[in-house]
């Protein structure tokens, strides 16, 4: 390793899923290497997705493989098998990783979209022929959702104007049309893994993507006694208060999160209605962090459990 850090400018682009980290010498942002793909010392593999750097025997070989470790274990998905640390994509939208059991998807569809007109709330999303992911119609907007001035919309929160698409605060007196997407599913259907979003509640009233962390239920059966069967709209809680875990860094407090159960009908149980909260971390290098943190109101299920 160098003994003085010199890293290219800005944050590196990583593929859908992939969400960088720190190179083997502890000092820039790399994209990990996935699956079966080439690993070195400043190219370390995806340790969330359980792959280590394989060098195949070889003492003080420079280059190895990306291998899943040998006690990870496969994943079960529409009616696939699929190894530890293998990526696959169960239709046009989604592109999911198994990880020692559990599968984590993220959505292959831009989450930026055009910006509707003002007071368009509710734009109409058209299937367009010969494209997978949908489109905002240029013209439709429901009725119900054209624009009114309201008396006291000052008052309203950022989550109430980014939900009726009215104008919010940019900074120096200037306003403009609030715009956010909704949560995307969590990365992972079990254990930590974090969801995104685009927004442009911000001064410069951009577009930029935010990311919270989540976790739907814990991976470990006996952590919590989950709920099982039809009804699965109350979330249940952990059975006692814990920190929480996310890239090598803990929560400073403990938190009792609530989770959602599975379905025992062949439905899929996620999360409804959440809440985004700011938790402070403290990672192995002693350094403070301030993440947001998934709380879960109530779940739902359904039977498009591929997306």
């Amino acid at each position: 390793c160098p003994k003085d850090c010199r890293c290219p400018p800005g944050t590196p682009r990583c593929a859908a899923g992939v969400r960088f980290t720190l190179d083997g010498c502890g000092c820039c942002r790399v994209c990990p290497r996935q699956l079966f793909e080439d690993c070195n010392k400043t190219l370390p593999c995806d340790r969330t997705k359980g792959l280590e750097c394989n060098f195949g025997g070889r003492s003080g070989s420079a280059q190895g493989i990306c291998r899943a470790k040998a006690d990870g274990r496969t994943c079960e998905y529409s009616n696939g098998i699929h190894q530890n640390g293998e990526i696959f994509r169960p239709n046009c939208k989604h592109q999911c990783t198994c990880m020692d059991g559990a599968v984590g998807c993220v959505s292959l569809c831009p989450h930026q979209l055009r910006l509707p007109k003002l007071g368009c709330a509710e734009p109409e999303r058209v299937k367009v022929r010969g494209r997978c992911c949908e489109q905002l119609a240029k013209t439709k907007c429901s009725a119900k959702t054209k624009h009114r001035k309201t008396a006291g919309r000052d008052k309203l929160s950022g989550d109430d104007l980014a939900n009726r698409n009215e104008l919010a605060p940019a900074g120096r007196g200037v306003k403009c049309v609030s715009q956010t997407t909704a949560w995307s599913p969590c990365s992972k259907s079990c254990g930590t893994g974090v969801s995104t979003r685009t927004s442009n509640r911000n001064s410069q009233c951009q577009l930029v993507k935010e990311t919270r962390i989540c976790e739907v239920r814990p991976c470990k059966k006996n952590d919590s006694k989950l709920k099982k069967g039809p009804q699965c709209d109350q979330p249940e809680e952990a059975s006692r208060p814990a920190k929480l875990s996310h890239a090598g860094c803990r929560s400073l407090i403990k938190f009792r999160l609530r989770y959602c159960g599975s379905g025992s009908d062949g439905r899929c149980c996620e999360p409804h209605r959440t809440q985004t909260l700011p938790v402070r971390f403290r990672c192995k290098r002693g350094e403070v962090l301030t993440r947001m943190v998934m709380v879960i109101q109530s779940c739902r299920c359904h039977r498009n459990c591929s997306g």
